[in-house]
């Protein structure tokens, strides 16, 4: 599946926190008035479902330590005002893997966010309710869980989805649907719902030293991608690259290039299949950074 980032800009200073916005989204924020599915559905009731996404650090270019300081996701539909939860996972090891949570995933924290009708077909936040850091070179997971039959009186509960592309699985948990591994809609006994896919997004900051970057930047075009030999780009603008910097998905610089004669091509013949990170620092001073597919 191609991987595409939302576009980011990243405000770094030296010695301070820059933050970053994360989505496996193409249109990240905006909620579709259709596709969202739940276990043990009423019409005034929904019963035990948690909606699930993974994040990997690395596939966003983030190689430090990651402080998650909000979490937003989207609302379909709820029919009254009440809470539901927001819990936040460590992963270490292969995710899915068995029963949910599951031995790869440590509870990082968890919250409770208010929903109401005024919400419906738009996002809501954490705020500074659910305030962690994941370590470096790992992922997180997110959970958002609602059980309206348990509540008193049952509440409606549909989870925000928008079917443009996703650069991962939407995950979904749901007993009474004997669901209890994390299922991936439009597979297995998700296989009619493709297009449940959950609109989520991670606010945080990584410690970086003094550059401003912006992830997939309408301002460059890379192309091919996926490449099977030279990847080439260009700016939209007057911009001159200064420096290319492609980097393996562990954070490690494979190729550097100090760019005076404005070259914009690197030749990946060469590179294991797979995926990476380039980043283009150009003349404005900003760097711009695209993940790469290696075929």
């Amino acid at each position: 599946m191609k991987q595409i980032f939302t576009t980011l800009i990243i405000m770094t200073f030296a010695g301070n926190a820059s933050s970053q916005i994360i989505s496996q989204n193409q249109i990240p924020n905006t909620v579709h008035n259709q596709n969202s599915i739940a276990c043990d559905a009423g019409l005034t009731a929904t019963g035990e479902n948690s909606y699930i996404r993974s994040f990997n650090l690395q596939d966003f270019g983030i190689t430090s330590d990651f402080t998650i300081t909000n979490v937003a996701f989207g609302v379909d539909r709820v029919l009254s005002t009440f809470p539901v939860t927001v819990k936040l996972y460590n992963v270490t090891g292969t995710f899915p893997n068995g029963v949910f949570p599951g031995p790869s995933l440590t509870l990082l924290g968890s919250t409770g966010v208010v929903v109401s009708p005024a919400n419906n077909l738009s996002m809501v936040n954490t705020g500074t309710g659910l305030t962690t850091v994941v370590p470096a070179g790992g992922g997180f997971v997110v959970e958002i869980n609602h059980n309206g039959k348990d509540d008193t009186p049952q509440q409606f509960f549909a989870m925000g989805t928008h079917p443009g592309t996703q650069s991962g699985p939407s995950y979904l948990v749901g007993p009474a649907c004997n669901i209890t591994t994390p299922t991936a809609t439009g597979t297995g006994p998700l296989a009619n719902f493709p297009l449940a896919r959950w609109v989520m997004t991670v606010t945080g900051h990584t410690t970086a030293l003094g550059v401003t970057e912006v992830i997939n930047s309408p301002d460059i075009q890379i192309f091919p991608n996926p490449v099977k030999d030279v990847l080439k780009f260009r700016f939209n603008n007057n911009l001159k690259s200064e420096a290319i910097d492609i980097y393996d998905m562990n954070g490690r610089v494979i190729t550097s290039i100090q760019n005076n004669k404005n070259v914009n091509e690197v030749d990946m013949s060469a590179y294991p299949k797979g995926h990476y990170i380039l980043k283009v620092k150009a003349d404005d001073g900003k760097l711009y950074v695209e993940k790469i597919i290696k075929e």
